[in-house]
């Protein structure tokens, strides 16, 4: 690899410096090689920056660190880019804690017409795969890729769906890429080198600990175009990543859930708070997203923005507390019995909505 690239990993290695500093430095002086030959001036070096900045700079580079991971990297056939180089996400580089370098192992292909994220908590509901299954068969005729971090629960099964589908996905991992984490996903990791890949800004040796989780939600988030939030608690990973996206100006949808169940507080605290908007399914997401529909996403579903605002408010109660009895949707809206009847039918008859046994509704 090239001594751009070699100087580069060794800045990146660099202690007390942020990632904003560090990616501004860069931006400033245009290569890694040109902030090194600052370096190299010494006292005269690096006059431009403050002196806090300037005495980090102007220690001692970790040369033979950097030269042992090039070994690695080669070894290993992964690639490492720089933020400078045009191979670079271009979707990450708009963010401004954007890492400097990258390793990728696989496909670097980042720059599709449309990326998403996809992510969640670890312990979930059943509904889960459903929502993820129609949501990538939905989007299935873009050209799309999907992004998310590797864990157990949500993520995984993000990436095993996308695999089935043909879709490239790529897993961001908060550890170096001489392991797997969790050990349980190793398999998928492999199958995911041939539709997608693994990427990290972690060295071989950075083991997976609490701190570098926070730090790979922001290469889930500012890798994506939007950021679809399938089911989360109002504390976890997954609220950190919806927050990045929503700071870096992404689209969030979060999918709404049982109000009272723990799994999705973190979805309906986004939607309150205006963070994200409530996922429907497929079309909508794309209509909001401006992309294209698919030819066989039958017309039926664009009637959605059409429907009286009556039967919006028993189908958003419907996808939020579902299933749900008749008799409690009467009595949570002050619907008489008739009436409620004839909104169930007309929204059973349009595709909107299930009748279960013991007269429960559900969203299809």
């Amino acid at each position: 690899m090239s001594e751009e690239i070699w100087y580069t990993i060794a800045m990146s290695k660099l202690t007390g410096l942020n990632d904003i500093e560090k990616k501004s430095i860069l931006e400033f002086y245009g290569s890694a090689v040109r902030v090194f030959e600052e370096h190299q001036k010494h006292a005269s070096g690096f006059a431009e920056l403050n002196q806090f900045q300037k005495n980090i700079l102007m220690g001692n580079w970790p040369l033979l660190e950097a030269e042992e991971e090039l070994i690695f990297l080669d070894k290993h056939e992964i690639k490492c880019i720089s933020i400078l180089d045009a191979a670079y996400p271009n979707r990450l580089l708009q963010c401004k804690d954007a890492p400097i370098v990258l390793y990728i192992k696989g496909s670097d292909q980042f720059n599709l017409p449309q990326l998403i994220s996809i992510v969640g908590s670890r312990q979930h509901t059943l509904q889960v795969q459903k929502v993820i299954q129609e949501l990538l068969e939905g989007l299935k005729h873009l050209n799309i890729g999907v992004i998310s971090g590797m864990a157990l629960g949500v993520d995984g099964i993000a990436h095993q769906t996308a695999l089935q589908l043909n879709l490239p996905t790529w897993g961001v991992l908060a550890h170096g890429l001489d392991q797997i984490y969790p050990i349980q996903h190793r398999k998928l990791a492999i199958e995911m080198l041939q539709e997608g890949g693994l990427i990290t800004e972690c060295c071989k040796g950075t083991i997976p600990l609490p701190y570098f989780f926070p730090r790979r939600n922001r290469i889930v988030a500012g890798l994506s175009d939007a950021t679809i939030v399938v089911e989360t608690a109002i504390k976890g990973g997954s609220m950190i990543t919806a927050n990045l996206a929503f700071g870096y100006d992404r689209e969030v949808f979060a999918v709404p859930g049982k109000i009272h169940d723990a799994k999705s507080k973190g979805c309906l605290q986004l939607i309150k708070y205006n963070k994200a908007q409530v996922y429907h399914d497929p079309s909508h997401l794309l209509e909001n997203m401006n992309w294209p529909l698919s030819k066989l996403i039958p017309a039926i579903k664009q009637t959605k923005l059409i429907l009286d605002p009556e039967l919006q408010r028993v189908l958003m109660l419907i996808e939020i507390q579902g299933p749900i009895h008749r008799d409690t949707i009467a009595n949570h809206l002050k619907i008489n019995a008739s009436l409620l009847s004839s909104q169930l039918l007309s929204l059973e008859m349009e595709g909107y909505i299930q009748l279960l046994a013991g007269n429960l509704y559900s969203k299809l």
